[in-house]
């Protein structure tokens, strides 16, 4: 007999060792892929919208916390685990990253060399507003990224020649997204508000298609009639927003409609009177003047004999105390003058006058007013016009909301009409229980838990055990000492492949032994019985 022999994964043929060998490594990579994409977490963005810069040194700082992440192909977005999403923009934020697109006031808080010039510390301190002034305006709800450029000159001791400064904002926004005027607006006041000495007019906004935002450039006539225009619209809507506020809580909630147009004097006018009531007077000034001559005693003159003589005496009239006249005459002569001259001046009022602009010249009230809706008593509704008294208490109450004023042609037209029944929107359906997040990831779960299951039970059990359960085939014909037979001995066995199956045993039935072989290899038994046959006929 012929000794015991073990069989096994080497006993097979090479091509079928390296089909079975492919067969296991294809089936545990999938495997294993399909583990990975049951069990590795979902990825949230960290940051987006870095510069390559940025993302390098980003990618850097998380490799050496070990915190695992991924670079989004289409967006170049940084994302990592949500549970970890804190951790990492904490551990960035440490080390100053992201840095953005240039570095603002950190860079004037660096060690300065010894040589540094001014000129140069100068043109680091401008670029440091430029940045900051890019960051602060990057906050913005539509604006992506921003850069700023300042253009200012040296300053001079000399009045005259002095340049005012100047600025240019170019604004990259998000696609899709455009800035309101409002917005512009505050951008530029704010970029003029942190230079000294700029003003408005010398700060030019752009987008990223070129378009100019800013007014700057644009004639300053047709900027103020936009800002007119703008001013307008604002007050007839703050007019049509008090009526309605007004009256919706007699009518209903979204049963009145109204529209006023304002007529607004924008004239700039300046004047000045001077006015004289002539009725009124006033001494302005008066100068007197008083002169007098008298000679009393008849010894005045030339001194001589006929100037030096006595008074003559004296005549006695009836009465005590009286004198004759004649007597006093000589002692009383002279003259007397008196001049006086007055300056009158007359009342006078001078006025400056300046009107402002934005007066309401006229003010058109139209108002829109929905039946009453009553519940009648079938239970459906009712419609009942507002009576006549009713629309003049409207119209008394709008007339006081709005400050109407009859002599500059004020109007107020108030029309009750029945208003369209709206339609209601319909609600948006809930989401099926297939669209449920968690209804998704289970179904993924469960799917690659079943390919597993397919892949065990039809591939690798089935390949584990037919290796395990294998048997080379036996000599066909052995003779009971060891010796072949058949014609010298060339065919006297049958291999299977290349092992050899081996003869039964003296207890077994030979008869069933080569029934067992013929149905194991019929093709080989044939062709060695057919040599045979060959043999023995030569």
């Amino acid at each position: 007999m012929a000794g015991s022999t073990s069989y096994g994964f080497s006993s097979l043929p090479i091509a079928r060792q390296v089909g079975l060998l492919v067969g296991l490594a294809a089936s545990g990579a999938l495997i294993a892929w399909l583990a990975l994409m049951i069990w590795e977490p979902d990825y949230t963005s960290l940051y987006s919208g870095l510069e390559a810069k940025d993302t390098t040194e980003v990618v850097a700082a998380l490799q050496a916390a070990t915190i695992p992440y991924k670079l989004d192909q289409a967006t170049g977005a940084v994302l990592v685990p949500p549970s970890r999403v804190h951790e990492a923009r904490l551990k960035l934020a440490s080390q100053g990253l992201p840095k953005g697109t240039g570095v603002g006031v950190e860079s004037l808080q660096e060690e300065q060399s010894f040589g540094t010039s001014q000129f140069v510390e100068s043109a680091r301190y401008h670029h440091a507003m430029e940045t900051e002034l890019s960051r602060t305006i990057s906050t913005m709800r539509n604006v992506k990224s921003v850069r700023v450029h300042l253009a200012i000159p040296k300053r001079s001791v000399f009045v005259r020649n002095r340049e005012n400064p100047s600025a240019s904002v170019a604004l990259n926004l998000y696609g899709g997204r455009t800035m309101e005027q409002g917005q512009v607006n505050a951008i530029i006041h704010l970029v003029a508000s942190s230079i000294s000495n700029l003003s408005t007019e010398n700060i030019t906004v752009v987008d990223q298609t070129g378009r100019l935002l800013s007014s700057g450039g644009i004639d300053s006539n047709v900027a103020m009639t936009a800002k007119q225009y703008e001013y307008n619209r604002q007050v007839e809507s703050d007019y049509s927003r008090r009526i309605e506020h007004l009256l919706e809580p007699i009518v209903g909630t979204g049963k009145v409609r109204a529209t006023v147009n304002a007529e607004i004097d924008f004239t700039e006018e300046e004047s000045t009177e001077e006015l004289f009531s002539p009725n009124q007077k006033a001494i302005r000034s008066e100068q007197a003047s008083e002169s007098s001559s008298r000679s009393a005693m008849q010894g005045e003159g030339i001194p001589g004999a006929l100037s030096n003589q006595p008074p003559a005496g004296g005549v006695l009239v009836e009465g005590a105390g009286a004198v004759a006249a004649d007597s006093m005459e000589g002692a009383q002569s002279g003259n007397s003058s008196k001049n006086t001259v007055r300056n009158y001046e007359l009342d006078k009022t001078i006025r400056h006058k300046r009107q402002g602009t934005g007066i309401v010249k006229r003010l058109s009230v139209g108002v829109l007013i929905d039946d009453q809706v009553k519940v009648a008593q079938g239970g459906g509704e009712q419609r009942t016009p507002w009576t006549d008294d009713e629309i003049k208490r409207f119209t008394t109450l709008i007339e006081q909301t709005i400050g109407f004023d009859q002599q500059r042609g004020d109007r107020v037209n108030i029309i009750n009409a029945s208003f369209s029944p709206e339609v209601a929107l319909e609600e948006l359906p809930e989401p099926g229980l297939m669209e449920q997040p968690w209804i998704r990831n289970l179904g993924k779960q469960l799917l690659a838990g079943i390919i597993i299951l397919v892949l065990i039970f039809t591939v690798l059990r089935p390949t584990a055990k037919k290796l395990a359960n294998y048997q080379p085939p036996a000599p066909l014909l052995a003779g009971p000492g060891g010796g072949e037979a058949g014609a010298g001995g060339a065919m006297g066995q049958l291999e299977h492949k290349t092992a050899a199956i081996p003869m039964p045993g003296a207890d077994d039935s030979k008869v069933e032994f080569a029934k067992s072989m013929v149905d194991h290899d019929a093709g080989r038994v044939a062709n060695v019985v057919k040599d045979w046959i060959g043999n023995e006929a030569s």
